[in-house]
């Protein structure tokens, strides 16, 4: 798992699932930086099949449940309250339990987040507009409906071309981040799935 330069104190160790949320309750600069704490920590739950994020269910390690996901998306929609884009540190966790997660038990729910959460922070990071995280995250709204045919800026595609890059479990959902941000008709140059040679 990847390490954040966040405040010791968000880092701590929360005690049930009540505790996390609390953790995100008001506003301030720092709170996509408690997002990506409490993400961390699903992260580690999701790890090692225990923690408070497990807590109350049968959970194996590396398992990715309903419940994990129900998670995640509150803690991202809760960060977005102020109307912030997914942060850099976010995207980073949410590639984290991606990688950590061999089994998933969510019906598909989460690789549906995070296309829609790594789409949202490019785009973003770009420069471009993008909806609101409770608009852009929602299961209803496919994420063709708002972002497609943009250029991304040559940082953020270095940061996900390294991040794709780390595992070839990533291409599935390198694709759908490919299709979504270049659409269905690209109007750059080389699509995304080209420049992250991950698509093929």
């Amino acid at each position: 798992m990847r390490r954040f330069e966040l405040y010791p104190s968000l880092l701590r160790e929360r005690h049930d699932v009540d505790d996390i949320t609390a953790a995100m309750s008001g506003s301030g600069p720092d709170i996509c930086s408690r997002s990506a704490a409490a993400l961390a920590q699903v992260c580690r739950g999701i790890m090692t099949g225990e923690g408070p994020t497990a807590c109350g269910r049968v959970h194996f390690s590396r398992t990715l449940d309903i419940q994990d996901t129900a998670l995640c998306a509150r803690l991202l929609i809760g960060a977005g309250r102020d109307g912030d884009p997914v942060s850099r540190a976010e995207a980073d966790v949410l590639l984290d339990i991606h990688a950590v997660a061999s089994e998933r038990q969510d019906g598909g729910r989460f690789d549906d987040l995070l296309v829609k959460a790594i789409v949202h922070h490019i785009m973003s990071a770009s420069g471009l507009d993008v909806p609101r995280r409770e608009d852009a995250l929602d299961p209803a709204s496919p994420v063709a409906t708002w972002a497609s045919g943009a250029r991304i800026d040559p940082e953020a595609k270095a940061w996900l071309r390294a991040r794709l890059g780390e595992s070839r479990r990533t291409a599935p959902m390198a694709r759908a981040i490919a299709k979504a941000i270049a659409g269905p008709e690209p109007t750059i140059d080389v699509t995304v799935a080209v420049e992250f040679d991950l698509a093929a």
